[in-house]
Parts: structure tokens; sequence; C-alpha cells
């Protein structure tokens, strides 16, 4: 009797083992086809953002600080005669730091007071763009960075693009679908990814036709030769479709 048990069990213990590997044997297997998408909006800028600083360094605190908030008032009120918003402007930035000498013999030696004053332009004129620089330089601030340039529909702009990446896809993935006689499945797995790509900068070289102008031109774009261009929001997607045999 005890013996008829083991065996019993023994075979009923095979059977348990073996079901699961039997059963995976005919799992049919996964087809997929994996493609890349691209998708690209251009669209013409409609405002800039500019970042500029005044420096400047003396031994005097006091008189750097009054140099700097001159030239940052001139400056502010030549913005105001063109337009510019107060909400368009920003003049948080500060920064003040000491100065040493360290190779100067016996011990270092202090230089000055290096005072920094940021400021932030938002341009939604585009054709003011040229004046906003020329005044800048004209005012005394001696570090101005190249235009920003962006379009108010920027999100949109990189909902469409990730649209057409998608849409770019599934077209390559059918393609590829009907050419091995099969028909396309659902997406399985899905990436994407966005970026701006921003139109080409003015040349540096060009600021320096700012600090030698001896009389600001009736256009301030013809004098550094700016012009907008158009600006692109791209994505990629990376997608897995499911191939379903006919």
């Amino acid at each position: 009797m005890n013996k008829l048990l083991v065996a019993t069990a023994a075979a009923l213990l095979a059977g348990s083992l073996s079901a699961p590997a039997l059963a995976s044997d005919h799992l049919p297997d996964r087809r997929s086809v994996n493609v890349s998408g691209r998708g690209e909006v251009a669209v013409t800028p409609d405002r800039a953002r500019i970042s500029m600083q005044v420096e400047t360094t003396k031994l005097d605190l006091r008189a750097a600080q009054a140099d700097v908030g001159r030239i940052v008032k001139d400056y502010l009120a030549q913005l105001k005669a063109l337009g510019i918003a107060e909400a368009d402007i920003s003049t948080a930035g500060l920064s003040i730091q000491p100065e040493y000498d360290y190779s100067a013999k016996g011990g270092r030696k202090f230089l000055g007071y290096h005072l920094t004053r940021g400021i932030e332009v938002v341009v939604r004129d585009l054709d003011k763009i040229g004046d906003v620089l020329l005044k800048a330089t004209t005012a005394g601030i001696n570090n101005v960075s190249d235009p920003q340039l962006e379009s108010s529909k920027a999100e949109a702009l990189g909902r469409d693009a990730l649209a057409k990446a998608a849409e770019d896809a599934r077209a390559k993935a059918k393609v590829l679908a009907d050419a091995l006689g099969a028909k396309l499945g659902a997406v399985h797995t899905l990436n994407a990814n966005a970026e701006y790509v921003p139109a080409p900068q003015m040349q540096k070289a060009r600021f320096a036709v700012m600090a030698s102008a001896d009389a600001a031109p009736e256009s301030g774009n013809e004098a550094l030769g700016f012009s907008a261009g158009q600006i692109r929001y791209s994505a990629t997607v990376n997608a897995d479709f499911d191939l379903v045999a006919p």
C-alpha cells in the first residue's frame, strides 16, 4: 500500500513539473518590427530673449555701484523709448566679488571690487532687435549675448513635431510589414524625444559694429545684418509594432 502511494505521488509530481515546460513549447513567438520616425516643424520666431551684463572693477565699491547704476538707468530709459514694456525687462542679477593679485610680492594685493549687473530683455517686435543691441553698447553695457529666438507657440509646435514623428514611424513600419507579407498590429512600446533647433545666431564679429558706430543708422537690424530666419522644433520616435501573420 505504501509503495503504491509513493509511486502515485511521484507520478503526480513529475506531471506538475513537466506541464509548464510542455505548455511553453506551444506559446507562439511574438513577431515585431522596430522603427524610428522623425518629425519637424519650422516657424518664423515672434520674439527674442537677450541677456547682457554691465561689468566694472573699482577700488571703491560705491563708485562701482554708482557707475553701473547710471549705465543701467540710462539703458532702461532707452528701452522705454523703444516701446519695450517693463514686464519684459529684468535687472535682478547682481554680483560683487573682491579681486586680488596673488602674484604680488609680499602677499596678495587688493585690486578692487568686480561688480556685475545682469539684464534680460524680451523683444516682441523683431524689427527692434538691432536697436536694442546698439543702444546697449552706447549706454555702456559691455557684455551682450546673441539673441535667443523663440516662438510663443513653442508647446503646440513641439506636439506637432511629435505627431509627425509618430506618423513617420507608423508609415515605415507599414512598409516593412507589407514587404514581409504581414499585417501591422498595435504599437507595443514607444519612446519619444523632442528638441528645439534654434536659428543660426548672429556672428560675434558683428558686435564690433556696435562699438565702433559713430552714428546709429535708421535700422539697427540692417547695421548688424540681422535676419530672424526660422526656428525648428523636431522630434524623434522609436516604436515597436506587433506583426500579425495573415
